[in-house]
């Protein structure tokens, strides 16, 4: 037995009274004189005695009656395993976690046979036998019906009001959104629903789950919480796996630099998530609605395997492509959505002192420029102000000896609506101080005017290359194990917003990156003269300013995003005082409003896998400018099942 409201049981105590006012009461005699006590003599055996009976009645059925008015705003119930034992089932209460997430969805060849709809099989499977096992007995409790990707509440109230098996499963119908039941947990934790289900005497919770790994630790931590889920009974109604399913997990451009007429590297990765083995199950890599190759893969039950596709993009800009399977019982995850970026022509200003037309910068990039037609190169002086910030996509200061005074200007105007800006100290102390002057306009990391020098030159830092943006620049030296060495530089102090991009085997940065709404400055330590740097004569110096050049700021960032994902991206303050027209999958048009405050914009209620662009303004207002776009999967990956 147990109690609805057990703090009322602090008034037992008070059923003491009635016997405290007998005791007090006789303390409170009176003394009557009599003429003669004959007749009291007579009455002591009889009356006397029936009235002390009478007296003890009374203190008892007082007493009776303060303990049944306790016990009634205590509310005594008995709780049990089986519902219904003592013939009663108003006081249960069950709350029925249904998961929604995508790994819910799909369907057998027997459920297309039957007329059911794949994505909704698996859970009208385990609603029906739920639903029959609530409504038996005569059940009049209360039921909560919850559906974990937002914690909703689809179903409150008495189990004879239980609507059909179909109308929950089309609320509760799996979409491509990850579930989350640390959410839902939570909503059922609140003080408002525990004090609701306190008013039942059983209370029991349903989660219809297929238990992926990501739900184990909040499944632990609800059978820790004793204080809130103490008097609680679990269920668990687990999905079983599909026989035939393979999920095409991740699909990525391996390709630094892609461009047009070169190979690029597509890897896809699969997995079988079935209970089948799957022997030559094809897959295909379509570009720009182009079918661009085909392999076979042989994957035995929880095999995952990842193959790589060589790609030759037609045209630059931005392309579309996805990597696709053949269907099966779960065809939401047979294709997988990914994008590349192909650069066009790339313009690139070199400001730099008029009597340093033959530097290593200016030699590498006019190589480049003449062996690749898709890069333009100008070289111009310091005080060759003329130029426009929208004529160019990369700006190099490179070894600046004098700073004049509307060069900073003009370059905080090319960084306004996003540029990227590179810059080079000088070797003297002229060109120390024009960068000082620099870093303040500009808003550079700390760098000390006295330079280091070491007596044995340093490599570069193996272990900070396999993470930084220029991993691929220097592999055939790492092989060699032979990196460029430093023997002189300027001391550099990254703020906390600044990535290290090369660093010295003693940790002191090469290069780093400062990124921000208004740009991104890459910064040198050093200028490239070979009594600083072995760089220069390194067979990677061309290839690393082929990379810098060819660089854009958030591709990392946008690489892999999932349905339900709330990617926050930033706009110049140009794009966040105008609405933007965002393109989904099906050519579906909707208005992104940006926040003005924070000049960035959040994407919110992407339901559908696919491509999504964003038009925002561009030089010209009036014609939008199609400069982000990305791939949106389903929200689960699933692992590979026990």
């Amino acid at each position: 037995m147990s109690f609805l409201f057990p703090q009322v049981l602090w008034a037992l105590p008070t059923l003491a009274l009635p016997l405290l006012i007998h005791l007090l009461s006789r303390l409170n005699t009176k003394v009557l004189d009599f003429s003669s006590l004959q007749f009291l003599r007579r009455m002591r055996h009889h009356s006397i005695r029936r009235l002390r009976w009478r007296h003890w009645l009374v203190i008892l059925l007082r007493t009776l009656m303060l303990l049944l008015l306790v016990l009634l705003l205590a509310r005594p119930v008995v709780k049990g395993y089986y519902r219904g034992w003592l013939g009663n089932n108003t006081a249960t209460f069950t709350v029925v976690l249904l998961d929604d997430s995508f790994s819910m969805s799909g369907g057998t060849r027997q459920s297309t046979q039957a007329g059911w709809r794949g994505d909704q099989q698996l859970v009208k499977e385990r609603l029906s036998a739920l639903f029959s096992h609530l409504r038996t007995e005569d059940n009049q409790g209360q039921v909560t019906i919850l559906r974990l990707s937002d914690a909703r509440t689809i179903y409150s109230g008495p189990v004879a009001e239980l609507p059909r098996v179909g109308e929950i499963a089309n609320l509760g119908r799996p979409g491509y959104y990850q579930d989350n039941l640390a959410a839902a947990i939570d909503t059922l934790s609140s003080d408002t629903f525990r004090a609701a289900a306190r008013l039942f005497a059983n209370r029991e919770m349903i989660i219809i789950s297929d238990f992926q790994t990501h739900q184990q630790r909040a499944l632990r931590l609800l059978g820790q919480d004793t204080t809130v889920w103490r008097d609680w009974h679990f269920f668990l109604l687990p999905s079983p796996p599909q026989a035939d399913n393979v999920a095409i997990t991740g699909a990525n451009v391996k390709t630094t630099i892609p461009l047009v007429g070169e190979l690029m590297e597509v890897t896809v990765t699969l997995r079988n998530t079935g209970r089948r083995a799957k022997t030559k199950h094809p897959v295909q890599v379509v570009l720009n609605e182009v079918r661009s190759g085909q392999l076979v893969v042989n994957l035995k039950p929880g095999e995952q395997k990842t193959v790589e596709f060589q790609v030759a993009p037609a045209e630059a800009g931005h392309q579309q492509g996805y990597a696709e399977i053949e269907r099966d019982d779960r065809p939401g995850d047979n294709r997988f959505y990914f994008q590349a970026y192909i650069p066009a022509q790339v313009r690139v200003l070199l400001i730099q002192p008029a009597g340093h037309s033959d530097t290593f910068t200016g030699t590498a990039l006019q190589a480049l420029s003449q062996a690749n037609p898709r890069i333009r190169l100008r070289i111009i002086a310091p005080s060759d102000l003329g130029w426009q910030p929208q004529d160019y996509d990369y700006v190099i200061a490179n070894g600046l000896t004098d700073m004049p005074r509307l060069l900073p200007r003009k370059l905080n105007e090319f960084l306004a609506p996003g540029g990227t800006v590179i810059v080079i100290p000088g070797r003297d102390q002229a060109g120390s101080e024009a960068l000082r002057a620099l870093a303040v306009q500009l808003d550079l990391p700390p760098m000390d005017p006295e330079t280091q020098n070491y007596s044995a030159p340093l490599r570069l830092d193996r272990k900070a290359l396999g993470r930084s943006i220029l991993e691929r620049v220097f592999v055939r030296e790492a092989e060699l194990k032979d990196l460029p060495s430093v023997s002189r530089l300027y001391p550099l102090h990254p703020r906390g917003s600044d990535e290290v991009v090369l660093r010295l085997s003693d940790g002191r940065p090469v290069l780093t990156l400062t990124s921000s709404d208004e740009g991104s400055l890459f910064l040198f330590a050093l200028p490239f003269d070979l009594q600083w740097t072995d760089m220069p004569v390194r067979g990677s110096f061309i290839p690393l300013w082929h990379h810098l050049i060819y660089w854009r700021p958030g591709n990392s960032y946008l690489a892999d995003l999932r349905v339900g994902d709330l990617p926050r991206l930033a706009v110049s303050p140009r794009q966040a005082t105008s609405p933007i027209t965002m393109i989904g999958p099906r050519n579906v048009t909707s208005l992104v409003i940006p926040d003005i405050r924070t000049r960035s914009v959040v994407l919110r209620g992407l339901a559908q896998p696919g491509i999504y662009t964003l038009f925002m303004a561009g030089q010209n207002d009036d014609i939008p400018e199609a400069n982000k776009e990305m791939a949106f999967n389903s929200g689960s990956i699933l692992p590979a099942p026990s």
